[in-house]
């Protein structure tokens, strides 16, 4: 009797380490996945920074004026100063 009691002791023992290694494996996984996601969502961040820099540029801002807008740069002779002193 004191056999079998020792077998099923060992049996749960051995049972409860296969579970915890699968537990770990599975945890492991999902630890490596998550990793994954962070990364890519560091690099589509790093994009569209990148983006907004090259969409504010100065440069096109105006080519989008000028092409989307038909705004032109004003001429010397286009521009009046207002006096406000008097």
């Amino acid at each position: 009797m004191r056999i079998w009691g020792i077998v099923i002791l060992l049996a749960l023992f051995s049972f409860g380490i296969v579970v915890m290694r699968i537990e770990i494996n599975r945890s492991g996984r999902a630890i490596s996945q998550e990793q994954n996601e962070v990364e890519i969502k560091e690099a589509r961040n790093q994009y569209l920074k990148l983006e907004i820099l090259r969409l504010s540029s100065p440069e096109n801002i105006s080519r989008l004026a000028r092409e989307k807008l038909g705004l032109v740069p004003v001429q010397p002779h286009e521009v009046v100063v207002l006096d406000h002193s008097k």
